[in-house]
């Protein structure tokens, strides 16, 4: 009995271990995921270790992913970035570029050499560490001088300091559905080889970007501003891989077309020419041959001066100011020779009458297109070209506050009234509008630029302030 009581439970330990084993063995091959098999045996038992399993590998996998961001934070190498225009040459439309010559300044931290006050001579910077910097909408191999220094701060940290002057062609997608009334965006954009874990450029505080509207080449098709703008993007290294990443920093400055030379010589030749077809009704109605004969003339001068424009501008899928105008003065002359073709079977007792109506109405509808075409000049192109005046006055502004030691703050709207009486350029009421500004939440350049004698007097400033200041070392 002993015998066949041990058998038994051998029996059973044995089944028992069978069972649990293949537990196992079916969790692993329905990957752990509770449900995936419909059975009542061990559902229960399945479901909490799998999910436990899971949980826990997550939780794991979502703090090694925190613990690497944070690691690639701290190593990561802030490298600040100044880009100066120093000579901007001939804006291309057609070939979609422009050429310039462009300082690029680059600062990052070494603290391989805090401490030390070393000289630039005394470093051989192609052992340091570098961002290796390049432009990436260069065309071609541009000219490149580079300079290194070594600079510290009163705290003694190294900084590297990296001067490159480029000359050479841009690249620059221009935006031309205001053609020719448009503004365009010249870009200089600055990247690394390095990826975005590793370097990351930000904009200067200490250095500002700086637009040299004396050198400009093209001033006379062409009006350069002087503000800039800059952003911040990451460009794709590996389509495939949209994870990898190079950091990429953007500055622009803007240049206005001056529209002159268009508007004399294509619109004003086209408005002509589209208010001589109405000279045509004035051949009698008997001879359509004569009326056509004409038409057609002033139609092929006007699809002349179409060719010529398309000549000066890329191939484009969309219609510029300029397309559209011409193309509704061909509409226009197209309209008249249709008329010019239809008045002969007319009947004459309301030939007359017709054509009478027929021509005011197409006189009061060219004249309506006119007026209504300039008022969308005035409210869409023009718009922009202010908006770029106002962010030059801003800049000016901004510029000469700072270069006198005065912020946009609560402290330099107090000073302006001041510094404007000592330059004896403000009166009673002009300061007691400053004063109102103060009171308000109204930013400086705001405050001063909405006035445009305001304006002027911070020219007047700097001025007097420098009188004064060489009277005083003088004493």
């Amino acid at each position: 009995m002993l015998i066949l009581d041990d058998i038994v439970y051998y029996t059973r330990d044995k089944m028992t271990s069978v069972a649990y084993s293949y537990m196992t063995l079916d969790a692993v091959a329905h990957g752990g995921v509770p449900g995936n098999r419909k059975s009542s045996a061990y559902p229960i038992q399945h479901s909490r270790d799998s999910s436990v399993t899971s949980g826990g590998f997550s939780r794991n996998n979502s703090s090694r992913k925190r613990k690497k961001k944070k690691s690639e934070s701290k190593n990561k190498v802030k490298v600040q970035i100044c880009v100066q225009f120093f000579k901007v040459g001939e804006i291309d439309t057609l070939k979609e570029q422009f050429t310039a010559d462009v300082i690029v300044k680059a600062k990052w931290r070494e603290p391989t050499l805090d401490g030390q006050n070393k000289t630039s001579e005394s470093i051989e910077f192609n052992k340091l560490w570098n961002p290796k910097l390049y432009i990436e909408n260069s065309l071609g191999d541009p000219k490149e001088q580079i300079r290194y220094r070594l600079l510290y701060n009163d705290k003694g940290e190294a900084f590297v300091t990296e001067k490159r002057v480029i000359k050479g062609t841009f690249m620059e997608n221009l935006e031309l559905d205001d053609f020719p009334f448009d503004v365009q965006d010249l870009t200089i954009t600055v990247a690394s080889e390095l990826p975005s874990y590793e370097v990351e450029l930000i904009e200067d505080l200490d250095d500002h970007h700086v637009v040299n509207k004396q050198s400009f080449v093209d001033e006379q098709e062409w009006h350069l501003y002087m503000h800039t703008e800059c952003s911040r993007r990451d460009l794709v290294i590996d389509q495939a891989d949209n994870s990898v990443r190079r950091s990429a920093l953007s500055v622009k400055c803007r240049a206005a077309r001056r529209p002159g030379y268009f508007v004399w010589n294509i619109f004003l030749v086209t408005f002509l020419i589209c208010t001589l077809a109405f000279a045509t009704f004035s051949v009698k109605k008997t001879l359509p041959q004569n009326r056509l004969q004409l038409s057609f003339t002033l139609v092929l001068t006007a699809v002349a001066f179409k060719s010529v424009v398309n000549s000066s501008l890329p191939r484009i899928s969309y219609l510029t100011y300029m397309d559209k105008y011409l193309l509704a003065a061909m509409i226009m002359l197209s309209a008249v020779c249709v008329w010019h073709a239809l008045v002969t079977v007319v009947q004459e007792t309301i030939a007359d009458r017709a054509e009478t109506i027929v021509l005011i109405a197409l006189g009061v509808i060219y004249v309506i297109y006119n007026v209504g075409f300039l008022i969308i000049i005035y409210l869409y192109p023009w718009k922009k070209r202010r908006t770029m005046a106002q962010k030059d006055r801003d800049y000016t502004t901004v510029q000469i506050l700072q270069s006198r030691g005065l912020e946009k703050s609560g402290l330099g709207r107090r000073k302006l009234p001041v510094l404007l009486r000592q330059a004896g350029r403000t009166s009673a009421g002009e300061e007691q509008t400053i004063r109102r500004g103060t009171d308000s939440d109204r930013g400086l350049s705001e405050l001063v630029t909405s006035h445009q004698h305001s304006v002027v007097d911070l020219h007047a400033i700097s001025s007097t302030i420098d009188t004064h200041r060489y009277q005083n070392e003088s004493l």
